[in-house]
């Protein structure tokens, strides 16, 4: 034991520079530095701090492997995982953490399981790093125990974790691998693995390539990473001249596949010369330009905005490709949304309209309300209909502050649509969530014809919010257009199980009022719980009711066959005679 600990340490020394400002573990650093021969010899034994917290306070890189080399000395494996777990109290410093790397590295090497225990004891950060060491040193002694330990480790650690494993254990062979993968439930890790070692071996063969991960049993997101590897190696290689080629060739390998796939690796070759990949894909066919055009006119954008707006504002592709003007405009307006308005006479007239509202989206979100109102104003003082993008903006900013915006909105509704009557629809809900009695204040201030009750009884609803909705509802107003009120209240009473509370609320109804309240209550009623339908169908309140409520459960769309061949009779023997109820 002794002996494999030494040989560990002396490995780990080598790994460490003895005046290394930054003593970090990297799973791919060679050795450069003979073993130290300067740090404490035998002669000096009696100097060797024994405890780490000391150790730690020595100067010398050097000296502070040596000692802990001394400490650890004879221990056994369960010692050294109880001195690696008593560093965790100690504060943290880099020293303290390089001698911790050389702890890993040996625990790792006899006994992986214990060795991430310990790792999950650390901070986030350091996960990444700790586990790329218990992986590499584990799998040198005993890698079959090593993908046992790491098979049960949550993702992304465990794909990570037995990746490694995989790339440095020597001795199983591929099919004592196979048969561990399956037992052990990695199989997808293991094909993922096969796939990077096939891919290094025809990397620089791209339609090979692709085809080889597309077809490999493993997760989007690994197969986009080896996409992207593929990529980058091929835009390496090849000439920017050769772009349309390349776009051809992901068109052909791609085109049938989901996009995730090939936006990355078209990403990837049009990065560094989009401009140039912008005028070769225009001399491609037409579905080439349309499946790719968005991801390369996106790339330009981030280089040089003003060259890229100027190509798709061309007369010339404006002729061909009218319909993919407004996905394109998308990303140059973002670019420039600080600026839109110098902008926008670059925008063809017949979609200023809709950039000036993308512009304002955007900004909605990242500079405050009064900066967005300003600039709308200004927009409009130019003669631009700023109507829909007012209501959009009050919508975003509804969200975020809607006391605020509801303030404004009252003051304001010339701004919007219909006289602001989207403004108040898309506020209200928002408001009633914060402050019920002022929502329905504010929607009583306005004609019923607004249906500003419905709006505010639907933002709780949506929500939940029953008991405050419950407590608004005696201020509704009575008009034909709030009825629907009454039957959304009575859904959500329903759901929660409160049916006598549901039924209550046919008291607060004129009688002309009840027909249609009671058809609304079904089919909600039928969804979240038939068999107290069933129940309470004899109980309602009049044979009109108790008819119409039954004509409802049959005529449901699909809903009947729920019902057994003695429902079925139950049910209709609740249709008068008098109704042409079915």
């Amino acid at each position: 034991m002794t002996g494999g600990i030494g040989l560990g340490l002396l490995f780990s020394f080598m790994l460490f520079s003895p005046n290394q400002a930054d003593e970090r573990w990297s799973p791919n650093e060679r050795t450069r530095h003979q073993v130290p021969t300067n740090g404490l010899g035998d002669g000096d034994l009696t100097s060797v701090p024994r405890y780490v917290a000391d150790i730690v306070e020595l100067e010398s890189a050097l000296d502070r492997r040596s000692a802990l080399y001394r400490l650890l000395e004879g221990k056994s494996v369960s010692e050294i995982s109880k001195l690696l777990s008593s560093t965790f109290e100690l504060e943290p410093t880099q020293n303290l953490y390089s001698l911790q790397h050389l702890l890993f590295v040996e625990l790792a090497r006899f006994d992986p399981g214990k060795s991430v225990e310990l790792v999950w004891e650390t901070e986030r950060v350091r996960w990444e790093t700790l586990f790329d060491i218990v992986a590499s040193y584990s799998s040198s002694v005993n890698s079959e125990e090593a993908l046992r330990v790491f098979s049960t480790q949550p993702e992304p650690w465990k794909s990570r974790l037995i990746n490694a494993v995989l790339h440095n254990q020597q001795k199983l062979s591929e099919t004592e691998l196979v048969a561990i993968a399956e037992t052990l439930n990695f199989i997808k890790s293991y094909n993922a693995w096969i796939t990077e070692v096939g891919i290094n071996d025809v990397i620089d063969e791209p339609r090979v390539a692709f085809d080889l991960v597309l077809t490999a049993d493993m997760s989007d997101f690994q197969k986009k990473e080896f996409f992207s590897q593929v990529a980058s190696r091929w835009i390496d290689r090849e000439s920017t001249s050769n772009l349309g080629s390349m776009l051809s060739l992901v068109y052909e390998t791609f085109a049938d596949t989901k996009s995730i796939y090939w936006r990355s690796v078209v990403a990837e070759i049009v990065a560094t010369e989009p401009h140039i990949a912008w005028e070769q894909l225009t001399s491609l066919p037409v579905d080439v330009q349309m499946l790719f055009n968005d991801v390369i006119f996106e790339a330009w954008v981030d280089r040089d905005p003003s060259a890229a707006i100027q190509a798709i504002t061309s007369q010339a592709y404006l002729n061909s490709m009218t319909s993919e003007i407004p996905t394109l405009l998308e990303p140059w307006i973002q670019a420039v949304s600080g600026e839109i308005l110098e902008h926008i006479d670059l925008v063809p007239r017949d979609f200023q309209i809709s950039a000036i509202r993308f512009a304002i989206d955007h900004l909605a979100q990242h500079v405050p309300p009064e900066d967005v109102i300003e600039l709308l104003e200004r927009f409009k003082q130019r003669g631009f209909n700023t109507l829909e993008a007012t209501d959009s903006f009050v919508g975003i900013w509804s969200r975020k502050d809607p006391l605020a915006t509801i303030d404004w909105v009252v003051q304001n509704l010339e701004r919007g649509t219909s006289n602001g009557q989207r403004m108040l629809w898309t506020t209200m809900p928002q408001v009633a969530l914060v402050d019920p009695q002022k929502a329905i204040e504010i929607a009583l201030e306005h004609p019923v014809e607004k249906n500003l009750e419905y709006s505010v009884m639907a933002g709780l609803l949506g929500e939940e919010r029953i008991e405050s909705a419950l407590s608004l509802l005696p201020q509704i107003r009575e008009s034909y257009l709030n009825e629907p009120i009454f039957g959304s209240m009575a859904s959500a009473l329903i759901e929660v199980g409160r049916i006598e509370d549901a039924l209550a609320l046919a008291e607060t109804l004129r009688e002309s009022q009840k027909p249609r309240f009671y058809v609304w209550m079904v089919l909600p009623w039928l969804q979240d719980d038939l068999d107290s339908l069933l129940e309470y169908l004899p109980k309602l309140e009049s044979a009109e009711i108790r008819s119409l409520v039954a004509g409802t459960i049959l005529s449901a769309p699909d809903r009947h066959v729920a019902l057994s061949e003695k429902e079925l009779e139950f049910v209709q023997s609740f249709i008068s005679e008098e109704t042409d109820q079915p």
